[in-house]
């Protein structure tokens, strides 16, 4: 158990926490790195794109029997906060999404993706609407 002699709340980065990052303007690949990452794609008011871009996740080349470590387990998520232009998240040339090439993001809709490291079911992905809350 960890101690601490601080008065007040503690905020940690170490696992609890995760950044939420803008992204381009622009259609993007994302990287190894950011797979794992939160993402937002922020509406035309609030400096997101004028039209609709394109998020491809990365190549993955492991097989059934021995995943690819990279991205075996990995989740990420990338939200559409524009109220009128939809989205697209492309899996790498020769992979697939939910077995398609690709996926739309409807406006104010989450997106969230997860691999397993197998190459021929590179990455799956959810979607899912924001939810205005209940009065």
């Amino acid at each position: 158990m960890a101690k601490t002699t601080f008065s007040g709340p503690v905020q940690s980065n170490a696992g609890y926490m995760i950044p939420v990052v803008s992204t381009p303007l622009t259609n993007f690949t994302l990287t190894q790195a950011q797979t794992g990452g939160s993402f937002v794609i922020n509406n035309e008011n609030n400096g997101g794109p004028s039209g609709a871009i394109t998020v491809t996740l990365p190549v993955v080349v492991g097989t059934f029997d021995n995943p690819d470590p990279r991205y075996n387990g990995i989740r990420g998520a990338i939200f559409n906060a524009s109220g009128t232009l939809t989205h697209v998240i492309a899996a790498a040339s020769g992979q697939t999404v939910n077995s398609a090439a690709s996926v739309n993001i409807p406006p104010l809709h989450f997106a969230e993706w997860i691999g397993n490291g197998n190459q021929n079911d590179a990455w799956l992905c959810r979607i899912s609407p924001l939810v205005a809350a209940s009065v």
